[in-house]
């Protein structure tokens, strides 16, 4: 069996969930490697949207919990835009990263018809 190096830093897996939007055809526009943000990753496939929040493997369910809940608040990102999306990191045994992607609905969360001017996203 094949094994591949473990990612181990929110780094590592940021970059393993650009390699998974790129080779999707998405443009990364911005991402953050801090980890008590929104969101990590800001994508751009036209006129749509993709807002990641990053979750590193062995987070516990109450931080993961509210951190969807901070990415909905801080986002509000309506459907018509795009998505807002907790992915959350998987180590396979061999190695290799896989993400459970999450996306937040919305209807609960999406109220924001500026969102990319607010966020600062249409100036790249």
């Amino acid at each position: 069996m094949q094994t591949y190096p473990r990612p181990t830093s929110l780094d590592d897996f940021l970059r393993e969930a650009i390699t998974v939007l790129e080779a999707q055809g998405w443009r990364i526009v911005r991402q953050s490697t801090e980890e008590a943000v929104p969101w990590h990753i800001a994508g751009r496939k036209g006129e749509k949207w993709r807002l990641i929040q990053i979750v590193i493997p062995a987070t516990s369910h109450t931080v993961t919990q509210s951190g969807r809940r901070l990415l909905g608040q801080h986002v509000q990102l309506p459907a018509r835009l795009g998505t807002m999306e907790q992915w959350l990191a998987h180590i396979r045994p061999d190695g290799r990263c896989n993400f459970g992607p999450y996306t937040l609905n919305p209807q609960v969360w999406g109220s924001d018809n500026d969102v990319i001017t607010r966020l600062e996203l249409d100036a790249d």
